[in-house]
């Protein structure tokens, strides 16, 4: 089970949102807890490392508009200038500073949320005006990431959203169904940057892709309508974002071949498919096939069937697989892939969006190769290595490749602190490779030293690694500088650069006390810069995850789900509202904190017990129990005021609170007298001339259905 802190920091009172954060991290299997910074206090919670914030291992800050620029907000428009405009402006450039101070200095994944203004005091165009502003300045920042909205689950109407009187009572401006609504869409968003996420997407046909079977209906019978386009347009947004995207169906290939054909306005065609396993064999069988082909690991594969057999012969077979069985109705499973949390994309650089095509030109690479001797390959492959300074642009894929490659990385490194960043670009006659490698230098005395030195695997022994050794060398050279020295420690997964190491001409000098496994391979500069490739010596790449990123510093779930098929099949199936995910909260608790039955407790009574249990520390057994006394506090407080006015439509005087007489009983005798006070003459006799229309059996029916 992983671990993890929770630190919140708002605005606004946000201690409600505790427990539904609770209740998501147990869902994911996820041990923790949260913490919240004091009230309004997010600028110095931040900076000060000492504080919660400091001490987590994610930190959540919530923000409006208009507590951020306080009154000025609630007169910025869309669109408007001013003083009022530019004090927003710098109030968002300050929070995205204290955001990037914050989160480098902890090295934790930082979450801003954006969330939605008061009715009548910040407009939307404040609300937009600050989005965007933190968007626009956070976007190139890996370890800071803005929420917009709670979407999915953000209630539809606005009266769900908004609780004006416990705003004006206690500074909580949202209802129970809008905090459930954001912890969802809190924790997914960090779920989503906290875990690796899966690089293959594998899809079924018939019952998935389609309604009908193919091979029964033939191309022409089976029916792609609307809502099953949406399935598609969903998988077109996983292959734009990087995944990619794999067919595997019981099915002749040229009916599906032809389906696609008689189909060329859908979302994606076959140039989008990087491979296909359409046959008979066992699926578990044709995934396993697909995994050798694009040298990928069972454990990086999404498989989306909507058939119960299948997928329980793929989770035996392939148990690494994420197998998700689709709901069987086409709405259904549009809405299920929305709700698909492993499908989220935290971050999508212009090497993810280039994947498809580069696997496409790697499988021609891989049949160039068997046509020919080795040797002709090489000589024909046309390879051209451009290594240049990293710039601006080039900060994301340098981040990225830290984080992912492993096979290749002489260091094991995941940080770059060196004084110089060179990235290597690299193309041949079949495409465009990008930027797959990276070294990060200083120069120490007459040593230049590569503390970064990798090289993702897609580009592995062709000779990429002996130019960029040369380049090292050369630039070594060219400063009079006599040696050049290669930070190396092993792991798990580096074979490929221990392999390449022994074939140079290096002495091995010790690291240091406080880094024993690692050492530091020292070539003359001369030789650095005469190493060339030798396809003879080759070392053969090694199977499995071409770049798996590494564990990071917190981990919301586990690596290729939240906590399993059968909790993303839940969450995407049943926690989907706001409604549905109160209702599996107050099912979560224990038995506990489960209000007794009291035998003769009115139904304002029964009511009161049931929300104390909710909210309180320990569950009332008796309408004499008091609030304080079973842990009630003001912030309580303040929820159970707003419950009552939210159901019973009466505020409760203050007189009644804060006093020992705040029993079950006392406050729905309060509820009951108010309600009654607060009813018009004119309803009142209008209830007492129904009620005398009725007879004895009637009105006992009308009692009996009132008490059960």
């Amino acid at each position: 089970m992983s671990k993890i802190a929770l630190g919140v920091a708002a605005t606004f009172t946000a201690e409600p949102l505790g427990d539904a954060l609770r209740f998501w991290l147990a869902e994911l299997g996820t041990e923790g807890d949260v913490a919240f910074a004091p009230y309004d206090q997010v600028f110095p919670s931040l900076l000060d490392p000492g504080s919660v914030l400091g001490r987590a291992g994610a930190v959540v800050v919530l923000v409006r508009a208009e507590d951020l620029a306080g009154n000025v907000a609630g007169n910025v428009t869309a669109g408007s200038a001013g003083e009022d405009t530019a004090a927003l402006d710098a109030a968002a450039d300050d929070l995205a500073t204290a955001l990037r101070t914050s989160a480098a200095a902890a090295g934790t994944p930082h979450l801003v949320a954006v969330c939605p203004a008061s009715p009548g005091h910040g407009s939307p165009g404040a609300h937009a005006r600050l989005t965007a502003g933190l968007v626009e300045a956070l976007k190139d920042d890996r370890a800071v990431h803005v929420l917009t909205s709670a979407e999915p689950y953000e209630p539809a109407d606005p009266e769900a959203v908004h609780d004006a009187f416990a705003d004006r009572t206690g500074n909580v401006p949202y209802t129970d169904h809008y905090f459930a609504a954001l912890a969802a869409a809190v924790v997914r968003r960090l779920q989503a940057v906290t875990t690796p996420r899966p690089k293959v997407v594998v899809a079924d046909c018939d019952g998935t892709l389609w309604d009908g079977v193919v091979g029964e209906d033939g191309p022409d019978g089976v029916v792609i309508g609307p809502e099953r386009e949406e399935i598609w347009r969903e998988l077109a947004r996983q292959v734009a974002a990087g995944r990619l995207l794999c067919l595997c169906s019981k099915n002749e290939e040229k009916d599906v071949r032809e389906v696609f054909a008689r189909h060329p306005g859908l979302p994606f065609g076959l140039d989008d498919v990087t491979a296909m396993r359409v046959g008979w064999e066992a699926k578990s069988q044709a995934l396993r096939s697909l995994a050798d082909e694009l040298n990928l690991g069972l454990d990086s594969f999404v498989f989306l069937d909507d058939g119960p057999v299948e997928c329980a012969e793929v989770r035996a077979g392939c148990p690494e697989v994420l197998t998700l069985q689709m709901p069987p109705g086409a709405a259904d499973a549009a809405a299920f892939l929305r709700h698909c949390w492993p499908l989220d994309v935290a971050a999508v650089t212009d090497a993810d969006r280039e994947r498809t095509r580069r696997y496409q030109e790697e499988r021609r690479r891989e049949q160039a190769r068997g046509e020919m001797s080795l040797a002709d390959f090489y000589a024909t492959l046309d390879l051209r290595v451009t290594i240049t300074p990293a710039g601006p642009e080039h900060e994301a894929r340098a981040a990225q490749l830290a984080e992912r490659t492993n096979q290749f990385n002489l260091s094991g490194t995941r940080r770059l602190d060196g004084d110089e960043t060179f990235v290597v670009d690299v193309r041949d006659r079949f495409g465009d490779y990008g930027v797959v490698g990276l070294t990060d230098v200083r120069t120490d005395g007459d040593t230049l030293r590569a503390g970064a030195f990798l090289l993702s695997c897609r580009a592995l022994g062709r000779g990429v690694e002996h130019r960029m050794l040369a380049h090292l060398g050369a630039l070594a050279r060219d400063r009079g500088l006599a040696r050049v020295a290669l930070s190396f420690r092993p792991t798990e997964r580096n074979q490929p650069a221990r392999d390449f190491l022994a074939t140079l001409p290096a002495t091995i000098e010790p690291y240091g006390e406080e880094a024993a496994e690692t050492a530091w391979y020292v070539l003359t500069a001369a030789d650095a810069a005469a190493v060339v490739h030798s396809p003879a010596h080759t070392p053969v790449r090694s199977s499995g995850p071409a770049e798996e990123r590494a564990a990071g510093p917190a981990r919301i779930g586990s690596a290729a789900a939240p906590a399993g098929w059968a909790a993303v099949e839940r969450i995407a199936t049943r926690l989907t509202g706001p409604e549905a995910i109160l209702d599996a909260m107050r099912a979560a608790r224990p038995a506990t904190a489960v209000a007794a039955e009291v035998a003769g407790a009115t139904p304002v009574e029964a009511t009161v017990m049931r929300w104390w249990a909710e909210l309180l520390d320990k569950p009332p057994t008796s309408v004499n129990d008091g609030f304080f006394e079973l842990g009630g506090h003001s912030l309580r407080l303040v929820q159970f005021m707003a419950r009552v006015r939210a159901e019973f439509g009466v505020e409760l005087p203050f007189d009644t609170l804060y006093t020992t007489s705040f029993t079950i009983a006392e406050v729905a005798k309060v509820i009951e007298e108010r309600q009654l006070a607060e009813t018009g003459d004119e309803e009142l006799a209008g209830l007492l001339d129904e009620l005398a229309g009725l007879s004895d059996e009637e009105i006992d029916a009308l009692l009996e259905s009132e008490n059960g």
